[in-house]
């Protein structure tokens, strides 16, 4: 639980047809994401347009860094 991170995903409906987006395309820990969350909960004014709601991030989405060990292991291959 430590590593989870989260999306705040932002939910407007405009003529009647849902529309959903990250949130500043960020990913938070569970504590800034609630406060942030809470936040944008408390300065909404317009409560059947706008919503917000968390989503937990699917770490096979996220893309993967190659650590200094693997980067040296590539430099010595031979073609």
């Amino acid at each position: 639980m430590i590593d989870q991170k989260y999306f705040i995903i932002e939910k407007e409906i405009f003529l009647g047809t849902p529309k959903y987006s990250i949130h500043k395309s960020k990913m938070y820990d569970l504590t800034k994401a609630t406060r942030i969350l809470v936040a944008l909960d408390t300065l909404n004014e317009d409560r059947e347009r706008y919503s917000h709601h968390l989503q937990e991030v699917d770490k096979g989405m996220l893309p993967l860094v190659l650590t200094d060990e693997v980067k040296e292991e590539q430099s010595e291959m031979p073609f």
